[in-house]
């Protein structure tokens, strides 16, 4: 099984006997092999009810679907770097900025929370208190006015 593939080989053979040719390590099965067919990436043979192949069409898909990375382009620096940092360094400081300025608003809208939740019970107090204020007001003014003169 160490020997080297040969990827010139026209001799057709059935799916799964190709993948365990051409893919040593596993990953892909017969059943890929199938759906590369059927989606044409691989010609396939089918002179009974079994589908067939060559190592050459495998070599062949492979090419086809060969995906190649390319890595963005990514611009030098447009602010000359006079503190002698490295770009993660440049990068680790602003997140830690970000970060920092993130939780100190967190802290406030913590610190006000508490702040507001204290001052609840006086304030509810005073909403009552002006409520019965309103509420005698407008008894004494009903009471005048109900009185005969």
């Amino acid at each position: 099984m160490n020997e080297p593939i040969d990827w010139t080989n026209e001799t057709l053979r059935p799916l799964d006997e190709l993948a365990r040719l051409a893919f040593p390590d596993g990953g892909v099965t017969g059943e890929t092999l199938r759906r590369r067919g059927l989606q044409g990436l691989l010609a396939l043979y089918r002179p009974g009810k079994a589908y067939l192949a060559s190592l050459s069409g495998v070599r062949v898909m492979i090419e086809k679907t060969r995906v190649v990375l390319e890595r963005p382009h990514r611009p030098a620096s447009a602010v000359p770097n006079s503190l002698g940092l490295t770009e993660m360094e440049l990068s680790r400081l602003a997140l830690d900025e970000v970060l920092e300025a993130s939780f100190r608003r967190t802290k406030e809208a913590k610190r006000r929370d508490e702040e507001r939740a204290s001052a609840a019970p006086a304030r509810r107090l005073k909403m009552q208190e002006r409520r019965r204020a309103r509420a005698r007001k407008r008894y004494s003014d009903r009471k005048t006015q109900c009185l005969p003169q």
